[in-house]
């Protein structure tokens, strides 16, 4: 009975591993600036009236971020979730507005991704209708979005 358990735990460990691969890369850059300025080139080609597909194309898929030692500055292997984080509203039957949340500007540098280091992307109905912080907060004011 105790093998049985143990086979059954491997089996979703293993499932587990290799369903996390699938969903991430791994890709090395020289600097964090490097990874930095890949990023927000990414989200600056974003354009309205993209679909979140187009969005997810250009973004990508989660990426294990590889960055060597560098004068004093510590080796960095961390996920960052593309994107790190998402919200839905739904406004009425129609209107279905989507926030998705990619990582882009360092704050705290303490390992821990709040949305404040994030650009966030706002979709309506699946199209982009706009992106970053000030779009954000007056669509969010106009359109009486509830966190």
């Amino acid at each position: 009975m105790k093998n049985n358990h143990t086979y059954i735990f491997l089996l979703f460990f293993l499932l587990g591993l290799h369903l996390f691969s699938q969903e991430s890369s791994k890709k090395n850059y020289t600097t964090f600036g490097a990874f930095l300025t890949e990023q927000n080139e990414k989200i600056s080609s974003i354009e309205n009236e993209y679909s979140i597909e187009k969005v997810k194309e250009i973004m990508g898929s989660s990426i294990i971020v590889t960055i060597p030692k560098v004068d004093k500055m510590k080796p960095l292997s961390q996920l960052f979730k593309q994107p790190e984080y998402s919200n839905e509203f739904k406004q009425n039957p129609e209107k279905l507005v989507l926030i998705l949340w990619y990582f882009s500007t360092p704050k705290d540098q303490n390992g821990v991704i709040s949305k404040n280091e994030c650009t966030p992307i706002l979709f309506v109905n699946g199209k982009v209708k706009g992106k970053g912080w000030a779009f954000y907060t007056n669509y969010r004011r106009a359109n009486r979005l509830m966190r």
